[in-house]
């Protein structure tokens, strides 16, 4: 359908700064917030994107999976709770905040380290009691299928995950994302997880870009730190109120409608998102 000519983006604007902000529209005294403006006008959110970004596109997209594209996060907390109670380990705000976003290799050592168990034993305990939840009851997070479509129709994607290989294969499939993706990376497949930026820098070469021309989305603090040492732009994305990933552009969601705009923006004729082994070669 064509679009009418009287709903431009001049006018969207223009009905914002009239009807959002008038007083009568039911805005406190004070006026908006700087969530109201962020959620409320469409020509601020676009200009933050361009001014994080300017004309920069990636090349290739490289994802977290836990918390960003599966609601997985949570299950992995009540995971490393039933671990720590089995032990008698108090899991409080205080150790819940030191293990997100480290794998299971890293946790249970921290775990065993506490009770005298061997950290092997830890690290089968939690693989095991979370490969079951995610397998019984993980979801994908809100617009996340739709987020992930839209970005593999312009440029290669990627999955670089600090889960154990056969726990981001189940929630993958879960989701009805397996097959979606050229390249997944597990931490298990190079010598340091995150917040070390090996996940990032294999999925980028698998996919045959530089890092400089990958773009990340990220939802946890160790994510973020470990996709800009790799040399990736963020896109932070958190989960929880008690994440604050360093990234250059922090959206609620992969639901927020200016970074889709932007994804549409992207070049979509092919050769934009060439690898640079398929560019040195000319093809």
């Amino acid at each position: 359908m064509q679009e009418h000519p009287i709903f431009t983006r001049a006018s969207v604007c223009l009905w914002y700064y009239f009807r959002v902000l008038d007083d009568s529209y039911g805005q406190s005294p004070g006026g908006p917030s700087g969530a109201q403006q962020h959620l409320l006008n469409p020509c601020a959110v676009t200009s933050d994107v361009e001014a994080a970004f300017g004309d920069w596109r990636p090349r290739a997209v490289v994802f977290d999976c836990d918390g960003l594209l599966m609601d997985t996060e949570s299950l992995w907390i009540r995971t490393q709770r039933l671990v720590c109670e089995r032990y008698g380990v108090v899991f409080d705000a205080n150790l819940q905040r030191r293990l997100v976003g480290l794998p299971a290799t890293h946790i249970g050592p921290l775990i065993a380290a506490h009770v005298g168990e061997d950290p092997a034993t830890i690290v089968g305990q939690l693989l095991e009691v979370n490969g079951a939840m995610v397998a019984q009851s993980a979801e994908p997070m809100p617009g996340a299928q739709t987020f992930v479509a839209a970005v593999s129709s312009r440029v290669p994607v990627a999955v670089a995950s600090n889960s154990a290989r056969r726990i981001l294969d189940q929630a993958l499939l879960r989701g009805g994302f397996d097959g979606g993706f050229a390249v997944t990376v597990s931490a298990e497949e190079v010598a340091n997880p995150k917040p070390m930026p090996d996940v990032y820098l294999a999925a980028a070469a698998a996919l045959g870009f530089d890092p400089e021309d990958c773009l990340a989305f990220e939802d946890s603090e160790a994510g973020a730190a470990a996709a800009r040492s790799a040399g990736l732009k963020v896109i932070g994305i958190p989960a929880s109120t008690d994440q604050r990933p360093t990234a250059d552009l922090v959206r609620a969601s992969l639901d927020a409608s200016d970074l889709l705009r932007w994804v549409k923006s992207w070049p979509s004729d092919g050769t934009w998102s060439r690898g640079r082994d398929a560019a040195a070669a000319g093809q």
